[in-house]
């Protein structure tokens, strides 16, 4: 019986000291969109004890941690994706899965009011930026997956534009103040509070279009602070997307993860505190391959 019970004490051991498989996800600023509704799914579902958090400057740096084996899951704007794949070329790409497809993320182009002159004989001018055409030559500040939307929006809507990237959110505002820029441009899932603060720079209108379609959707935006009036503008599909993994210990985690996350769908759209995106997810629209 010995050898028995000794044999059982050192599985038992064995066990226990077993470390437990933790995975790294890639979110983005403490008080942005992708962090609270990543807490959000840590409320409903218990698989979220084997996930831990990681804050990022947002798509741009997520999804190349992920690409580089520094995470195992990120959240990511869809067209970041899609320019990896069409204008990066980047092999790694085909080996993503998304694991939840989400929320639709605004565009918001913020820039200074416009200044409107007469001259002696009557005649008004406007200068500024008050449409997406005014930007034709101009400066617009991005930073994290904004860079690549940015990008992508002058192409497809044929305004040509310097970006500036910068470090953050405070940055970006710190050259429109000082003049270094026209405009900025930031996707963020509407209502982002820190746009609620934003006092003495307007919402300036993006009017969707057919050369829009496959990749961005109409949408509009409504801060009380920038008026009583919805601004037009387009979004981007999120989506939280891993690697294609195969080892059962990830695997199990991340089809768990999933699972809950589609099960409690209604407590994630209803009960109190939950963002109030989740309203507009349907777990229906995948944007990329799904991971099995």
């Amino acid at each position: 019986m010995k050898p028995l019970a000794l044999t059982l004490a050192l599985s038992l051991t064995a066990a226990q000291a077993a470390p437990a498989t933790f995975l790294n996800v890639a979110t983005g600023s403490s008080t942005g969109t992708y962090s609270a509704m990543f807490k959000n799914i840590g409320v409903q579902c218990t698989q979220s004890a084997y996930l831990k958090e990681r804050g990022t400057s947002g798509s741009l740096e997520n999804i190349d941690l992920l690409l580089s084996n520094q995470v195992s899951l990120a959240f990511v704007q869809s067209d970041v994706l899609k320019a990896k794949q069409q204008i990066d070329q980047d092999a790694r790409v085909e080996n993503i899965k998304a694991l939840l497809p989400l929320h639709n993320e605004e565009v918001h182009l913020f820039a200074k009011p416009a200044v409107v002159k007469k001259n002696i004989f009557g005649k008004t001018t406007t200068t500024g930026v008050t449409t997406f055409a005014d930007l034709k030559n101009k400066k617009v500040a991005a930073w994290g997956g904004s860079l690549i939307t940015a990008k992508v929006l002058s192409a497809k809507l044929g305004v040509p534009y310097t970006i500036l990237s910068v470090k953050d959110r405070d940055a970006a505002f710190n050259a429109l103040n000082g003049g270094q820029v026209d405009a900025v441009l930031a996707v963020v899932g509407q209502p982002a509070s820190w746009v609620k603060d934003l006092n003495g720079v307007n919402l300036v209108p993006i009017a969707y279009t057919a050369a829009l379609s496959g990749l961005y959707s109409s949408a509009k935006l409504l801060y009380e602070n920038m008026g009583a009036d919805a601004v037009p503008t387009v979004a981007v599909q999120s989506v939280l997307v891993t690697r294609d993994f195969k080892t059962p210990d990830k695997k199990k985690i991340l089809l768990d993860y999933q699972k809950c996350a589609l099960t409690h769908l209604v407590n994630l759209q209803e009960d109190e505190g939950m963002h109030p995106k989740w309203q507009e997810v349907t777990f229906k629209t995948w944007p990329w391959p799904q991971y099995k």
